[in-house]
């Protein structure tokens, strides 16, 4: 059977031209794979194919070797890129570019025909994936019709395509080594995940350390080059690990704090444009600021820093995580505040949560529909549907909202969530019934 290998991101990424999250994973199951399959060639994408995600040779055997090839460059992914460009100088023909219907193609790759798709908030409609579908089928199609490039190298160089070596002629360091290459990253990430959801964070933790310290040293720098799940999730995990230290060892968690702080720092969190690195970046700040034994000055300081990060996450993606932490917040300003930016911040608060409300409805409708599409819920969407319930309720609270207290009772009654979900959201309710009666 032919293959097909596809190069995207994957998972959720934020695009950052729109600060719109965009569901990669749904781009791959429902869109790609489906067409591929249908046209009859084997489907497989990077992530279930090479070891920590490190970009290495089972990757560039498949640019070279495979009969088809899909690109999904959406949210301006580096990585899909410049495989894209790779795959372009070995072979003349035969690979497909698609994108979401934001994307904005740089100068260089105007004349690469790049075919458009349309995401639903992070979800792509039933109908939209179905006309997607067809219009894959139809490139793949013409791609074995025809022999004409569809590389720019060989449209504009007359290039003969390049052979490869047999093992036996290439140099001994670029020849097959037999080191086990362990698990794939896609099922690196399942155990992440699963470690998550039963609230192991040491677990967690420890799987994480073992993908950050597999990646290679920057020779420049001496220290691992950036990946920016693998740090943000690392940085959570810390945090978190520090979390449940207090209220016995305050020492220990300013520790586990300030570590997730230098995790994120490799993000360039004063400049980046991530909400999911902003939200981060927040979160971590806010809870150094509960800290006991902290000078004042140092606590304005993290609360500022935490106010201002999510404030540029909110603004970007206008989500319902980020909007909830900023209206806590500004509430927590408003706390120790007085006069007029007392008025100000609780007015700030209330603005905030009225969007929170709309954005976690629109969240929770589009997993809804997604269960009622395919009859079952991952135990990620899972995750994002107790989330976007929480938070609405914890909005409709903040607002003296009546109807807060059966949405919440909604939320922390839906089956299949982790214990320390629901305590960090109990933990989140009181903590703002306190703010707000000052």
């Amino acid at each position: 059977m032919p293959e097909c290998f596809v190069i995207m991101g994957f998972g959720e990424k934020t695009d950052p031209e729109t600060g719109r999250k965009l569901n990669l994973d749904a781009t791959y199951h429902h869109i790609i794979k489906p067409a591929v399959e249908d046209s009859g060639y084997g489907c497989v994408r990077a992530d279930e194919i090479y070891h920590s995600g490190v970009i290495d040779k089972p990757m560039y055997e498949q640019l070279f070797n495979a009969d088809l090839v899909i690109a999904d460059v959406s949210t301006s992914n580096l990585n899909a890129v410049f495989e894209l460009g790779v795959r372009h100088a070995l072979r003349p023909r035969s690979t497909i570019v698609i994108a979401e219907r934001e994307f904005r193609s740089p100068f260089d790759i105007n004349h690469v025909v790049i075919r458009k798709y349309t995401h639903l908030g992070s979800d792509i409609g039933f109908g939209e994936a179905g006309r997607m579908q067809g219009e894959i089928k139809k490139a793949i199609a013409a791609i074995q019709a025809n022999d004409s490039p569809d590389s720019p190298v060989y449209t504009f160089l007359k290039l003969q395509p390049p052979v490869q070596l047999s093992a036996a002629a290439r140099p001994m360091d670029v020849q097959d080594g037999g080191a086990d290459r362990g698990d794939t990253y896609a099922e690196i990430w399942q155990k992440v995940e699963a470690a998550r959801i039963a609230g192991n964070f040491a677990a967690e933790r420890a799987i994480l350390l073992d993908v950050y310290n597999q990646l290679p040293l920057d020779p420049d720098k001496g220290a691992r080059p950036v990946r920016p799940r693998v740090l943000r999730e690392l940085a959570f995990v810390t945090y978190k690990l520090g979390e449940q230290q207090l209220p016995g060892d305050p020492e220990a968690a300013a520790s586990a704090y300030a570590e997730a702080i230098d995790l994120l720092r490799l993000l360039d969190p004063e400049r980046t444009t991530d909400p999911e690195t902003l939200g981060l970046w927040s979160a971590v700040h806010k809870r150094r600021f509960f800290l006991p034994g902290q000078e004042d000055e140092r606590k304005r300081a993290d609360l500022d820093t935490a106010i201002y990060a999510a404030e540029r996450g909110f603004l970007i993606r206008q989500d319902h995580y980020n909007g909830a932490n900023l209206a806590f917040l500004f509430d927590l300003r408003a706390s120790i505040n007085e006069g007029d930016e007392k008025i100000a911040d609780r007015v700030f608060a209330g603005r905030t949560r009225r969007r929170v409300v709309a954005a976690a409805s629109q969240e929770a409708d589009l997993i809804l529909k997604r269960l009622a599409k395919d009859g079952r819920l991952s135990a990620t969407a899972r995750e994002q549907l107790y989330w976007a319930r929480a938070t609405h309720a914890e909005a409709l609270l903040g607002l003296d909202d009546p109807a807060g207290h059966a949405a919440l009772k909604e939320a922390t009654a839906l089956d299949g969530v982790s214990q320390w979900m629901i305590k960090t959201t109990m933990d989140q309710v009181s903590g703002l019934e306190q703010l707000r009666s000052r």
